[in-house]
């Protein structure tokens, strides 16, 4: 059994923020962050006043919310990145025009497949497609963006 005296209370304090602390290193919910700093809050106080449980509590609570209204914003600016601003005409990698085999006859209107860089596609045509043919890719099946739109190449 452990001794009363051998877990001190800043003790106790200081532990639970390194849990909380690592504990947002593995769920990152930019909140843990938040409580460790209150739990190091409490835990510093205590080394230098002797407080109830009640006041331990009350400045826990206080730390931590204070922490959170003012590093919070902040923190998410630094934390967040930046990402790179892509738009339709910076990047479009849509294969139009390419021209790919067929793997599996295309029968309209069920889809067949296709290989497209390495990969089987499913892939529609308005009129039938036997395998081993090639086709062009025309743009994609309706709202699909998995199922390719093709015709027969000339």
């Amino acid at each position: 059994m452990i001794p009363d005296t051998w877990i001190t209370p800043w003790l106790a304090w200081f532990l639970a923020a390194i849990a909380f602390a690592t504990l947002e290193m593995f769920l990152p919910m930019f909140i843990f962050l938040f409580i460790a700093i209150g739990c190091l809050g409490v835990a510093l106080a205590l080394l230098l006043f002797d407080l109830s449980l009640t006041q331990q509590l009350i400045l826990f609570i206080i730390v931590t919310i204070s922490s959170l209204l003012v590093l919070r914003k902040s923190m998410m600016r630094i934390f967040r990145g930046v990402t790179a601003d892509r738009s339709d005409t910076d990047f479009n990698d849509f294969p139009y025009g390419e021209r790919v085999q067929v793997l599996r006859d295309i029968k309209p209107p069920q889809a067949g497949r296709i290989q497209h860089r390495g990969t089987a596609w499913d892939a529609v045509a308005d009129e039938p497609v036997d395998a081993g043919a090639t086709v062009e890719i025309v743009g994609y099946a309706g709202n699909s963006r998995q199922t390719f739109h093709v015709r027969k190449s000339n």
